[in-house]
């Protein structure tokens, strides 16, 4: 289904339709982005078990929630956000920052 939208979206361009909006598309990517370093994160952490690599791993997770649901709209053209979602988001923001803090400062067992 989003696949087919996805076609019907580059078709339309090709038709002569409006395209995706730029911002948009890009904040999309980064969340796909922050999707693949989360694998990454845990991938490193699997081999090195670091525990300041699981905070890591939350923040790029919620960074690519954060960055990909907003943006489902382009996608899911039906989909209706409430502000409750928006705030929410808005809330991961924070909470992202404070568990890259928790990642820089976590002292390593030694």
């Amino acid at each position: 289904m989003i696949l087919g939208n996805i076609l019907l979206m580059f078709n339309s361009i090709s038709e002569g339709g409006e395209p995706p909006i730029l911002p948009a598309s890009l904040d999309f990517a980064s969340g796909i982005f922050a999707a693949f370093l989360l694998a990454l994160s845990l991938l490193a952490y699997k081999r090195t078990k670091m525990k300041r690599l699981l905070f890591v791993s939350a923040a790029f997770g919620l960074f690519a929630f954060r960055a990909i649901i907003p943006r489902l709209d382009l996608f899911l053209p039906n989909l209706d956000l409430s502000t409750s979602i928006e705030t929410i988001l808005s809330i991961t923001g924070f909470v992202i920052l404070g568990l890259f803090f928790l990642a820089i400062v976590k002292k390593q067992k030694s």
